[in-house]
């Protein structure tokens, strides 16, 4: 039986509504990072624009203040960078992340100066230095030179082989990034902890939760996000897909099978195609999360364009364009036609929501 086919138009449509980017409608950068899984932390103000453009109300401070209010917990994930999520989903993707055992290996040993018996004490000093409060590495360097089992460590803590030693405990949920002090990045304390998941139960709620934000996602698509993003063996990858057969269909997208949720495949069929123009900035997840080899949504001749940070301009959800700011002036660089009106809509709205007024000018 041939695989029934998924209109992309409208499935592109339907992932805009689900990311609020085809009408700006998030209520809170909570609901923002559910709605995306996770966005990139840094560059700061990339991470700000890319909570702002989607919140019903927009601001560019929204982002600190709900990391300070602990709304959202930024911790390391894909590809050793960090990332912003809520509790559930930081639980959820830092377990799947830990499918690795990456810490076990002898070459992440010798970055970090330590063996595999250092582990539970060092957990166990990292967190009671942390109950005080958020500490640098040199702090909690210091404190680990105090402890005598400990003490080899204390160069690694504050130096090259720093965050071998840190990532594992970001993924754990013992720690994730705090307020910085004194300009130094400081960690903090998860309170209250993550919840704890059995991995393979992780794994499958990971794809769920991958599904219901990227869907339709092909199996390149999941390999993108789990197997290179968070370190995740393909196989085992597989096999949570196969444990969720009762949840989802197969389509065919574009000439590609592509997964959904069965829970959400009527509201795809029934979106109606969006001409939607968003200004995003660099490595927004509407491209980093499906990933930039994903021709349907960045054209292959401009991959290593939006892979290398150059801020994103899209219309119905394909990738359209590329945008710079200087100053008070918004330079279009279109590789497809866009409709002036729209663009200068945008604009507006990109003046709006960083409270500045920004004129609009082509490339070309």
């Amino acid at each position: 039986m041939a695989m029934a086919s998924m209109d992309f138009a409208r499935a592109l449509t339907w992932r805009l509504r689900r990311h609020a980017l085809d009408d700006a409608s998030a209520a809170s950068v909570a609901d923002v990072a559910d709605r995306v899984l996770a966005f990139r932390a840094w560059p700061t103000d990339n991470a700000d624009l890319t909570v702002a453009t989607r919140l019903a109300t927009p601001s560019m401070t929204a982002l600190g203040t709900a990391l300070a209010r602990g709304d959202v917990i930024r911790s390391y994930a894909f590809r050793g960078g960090q990332y912003v999520f809520t509790r559930e989903t930081g639980a959820t993707l830092l377990t799947a992340r830990t499918a690795t055992g990456v810490w076990k290996t002898a070459r992440w040993q010798e970055q970090g100066g330590f063996a595999l018996d250092d582990w539970q004490p060092l957990r166990e000093a990292v967190r009671e230095t942390l109950r005080s409060g958020p500490k640098t590495r040199r702090e909690i360097s210091t404190r680990l030179e105090a402890i005598p089992a400990l003490r080899h460590l204390a160069p690694a803590a504050r130096g090259a082989g720093a965050d071998s030693l840190y990532k594992p405990l970001h993924w754990w949920g013992d720690i994730c990034f705090g307020p910085s002090i004194d300009g130094e990045a400081a960690f903090q304390l998860v309170i209250p902890a993550l919840e704890s998941i059995d991995l393979d139960d992780a794994g499958r709620r990971a794809v769920r939760a991958y599904l219901h934000a990227y869907g339709p996602a092909t199996e390149a698509n999941l390999a993108y996000w789990l197997t290179d993003g968070l370190g995740v063996p393909r196989k085992r990858v597989q096999s949570w897909v196969a444990d969720l057969a009762d949840e989802v269909e197969s389509f065919d997208l574009v000439g590609t099978p592509a997964l959904v949720l069965r829970v959400d495949a009527d509201d795809i069929a029934a979106a109606a195609p969006s001409d939607a123009v968003r200004l995003l900035p660099a490595y927004d997840p509407w491209v980093f999360g499906p990933g930039t080899a994903d021709a349907t949504i960045v054209p292959p001749a401009r991959r290593s364009l939006i892979s290398n940070g150059a801020n994103i301009v899209i219309a119905s959800g394909v990738v359209v364009g590329t945008w710079k700011m200087r100053a008070d002036v918004v330079t279009i660089d279109a590789f497809a036609e866009l409709d002036d009106r729209a663009l200068r809509d945008e604009v507006a709205r990109l003046a709006g929501t960083r409270g500045e007024h920004l004129e609009l000018t082509r490339a070309h």
